[in-house]
């Protein structure tokens, strides 16, 4: 008897260590009035909302009784109905998305809500639709009221309706089918909202777009939302070229993964050249050759490679020769290939006057692009330059014991030079005949020293 007199004093100890301060009763139960009050407005928005709904369905009827008339009818009470039915049907749209969003609509009253939502919503959503198919002016934001409300009231039927019950069968079957479908009015807002350069909203239409699966789960299996008629990257890509064009830098950034994505080779290779003219536009060259970079290392082979490895040759060209080689080799040390990078490796040997380094270089650029004239240029150079540099430091001055040691001499160190350097440089005249600065010089100065008067005759029209 003790212990269990024991035990209910500790019972009673630990219910007093429980107990509510009168502030605690005070919290809770203003909580409960605030919940109460917040239920109680969430019903009393969805009965207004039903009741325009029914005044709706009036002057619908009303119409229908009018266009009855034939010849007869009033086109004026028509116009006057129809001005008062979009009227009404956003005030009713807008009521029950608010009690809906609020979350304290009763279950029992979900499916019934998202009826009434579903009919006044499609009440606005038509007439826009029709003026959207004639290409005539419409009113977005009722257009975008609308598909929200649809959305909503039939995903609120489908989640609450009972398939077993018979009266909300055909309703169930009517909301299964419109969901997939209305995923599509998504993109068309996000394409009408990017048209008038309205980007909140297209990014709004957009993101609904892009979530429509995780935002409606019982639907997201459907065939329909699962590939949708616009691939997600291809509006993505709308609305970053729209940014781009209006410097709205920050939305570019948000959407360049998905907009990267989108599978045409044109609007690609624009989202991947011009996110480095963005960083540049903002003053950061950091990220600008950080993104250049990515551009070298996941798109070789291609021109956004190629114009991206000159940039950035240029970019490193301004700490000096060491600098723009260093840059060259990390490229080629992953794309032994690559034709912009090994042009670079070449002028960093050829500002350091390693000439015939240099040409190994550049040769390499003309076996990977046979057409590549500034390649050929550049070997033409770098002989031209090593039989110049030879000559100046290593025969002239010099005392020869017989003019054949000289002949020798100036075959091994010059003249075979200038005899392969005109290779490149006729290659040059062929392939740019419209640009003599590149070859005329060069080749009139060889003939002459090869003592071949005439050729460099030729060439006086160009040098003059």
């Amino acid at each position: 008897m003790k212990k269990i007199f024991l035990s209910l004093l500790m019972l009673a100890t630990i219910g007093s260590a429980f107990a509510q301060t009168p502030e605690e009763k005070a919290a809770q139960k203003a909580q409960q009035a605030a919940l109460k009050a917040a239920e109680k407005e969430a019903k009393n928005q969805v009965s207004q909302g039903t009741k325009l709904r029914n005044e709706i369905e009036l002057l619908i009827t009303a119409n229908q009784a009018e266009v009855a008339k034939g010849d007869k009818m009033d086109k004026e009470i028509i116009e006057k109905n129809n001005a008062e039915v979009k009227e009404k049907a956003i005030q009713s749209n807008e009521l029950i998305m608010k009690a809906l969003a609020s979350g304290h609509v009763a279950p029992k009253h979900m499916f019934d809500a998202g009826k009434v939502l579903d009919d006044v919503s499609t009440r606005l959503l038509n007439p826009e639709l029709e003026l959207a198919a004639k290409q005539e002016k419409f009113d977005t934001l009722a257009f975008a009221k609308a598909v929200d409300g649809v959305c909503t009231g039939c995903y609120a039927q489908i989640e609450y309706g009972n398939p077993k019950n018979e009266l909300q069968k055909p309703v169930l079957a009517s909301a299964n089918q419109k969901m997939p479908k209305l995923m599509t009015y998504y993109a068309y807002l996000s394409m009408f909202y990017a048209e008038t350069k309205n980007l909140d909203g297209a990014m709004a239409a957009f993101d609904k777009y892009a979530d429509y699966g995780k935002n409606y789960p019982r639907v997201a299996d459907n065939e329909a939302v699962k590939n949708p008629q616009y691939p997600a990257s291809q509006l993505a890509f709308n609305l970053y070229l729209t940014a781009y064009n209006l410097k709205r830098y920050e939305i570019c950034e948000k959407y360049y993964e998905q907009a990267f994505q989108y599978n045409d080779e044109q609007s690609h290779n624009f989202v991947m050249s011009s996110r480095p003219q963005i960083y540049l536009q903002q003053g950061d060259t950091a990220k600008w050759a950080a993104a250049l970079e990515e551009i070298v290392y996941t798109a070789p082979g291609t021109q956004n490679a190629d114009v991206a490895t000159q940039n950035l040759l240029a970019h490193y060209s301004k700490q000096g020769p060491a600098a723009m080689g260093a840059f060259a080799d990390k490229v080629l040390a992953k794309q032994p290939d690559s034709k912009m990078a090994n042009y670079g490796k070449g002028h960093s040997l050829f500002m350091q006057e390693k000439y015939l380094d240099a040409l190994n270089s550049f040769k390499k650029t003309i076996e990977v692009d046979p057409e590549f004239l500034e390649g050929y240029n550049m070997c033409g150079m770098s002989l031209y330059r090593e039989a110049g540099n030879n000559y100046f430091q290593k025969i002239e001055g010099k005392k020869f014991k017989t003019s054949a040691e000289l002949q020798k001499a100036e075959e091994t160190l010059v003249k075979s030079h200038y005899r392969e350097a005109i290779g490149f440089f006729e290659k040059c005249r062929e392939l740019a005949p419209e640009k003599p600065e590149l070859w005329a010089g060069p080749l009139q100065t060889i003939y002459r020293n090869l003592g071949n008067q005439a050729k460099a005759a030729e060439l006086d029209v160009y040098n003059k």
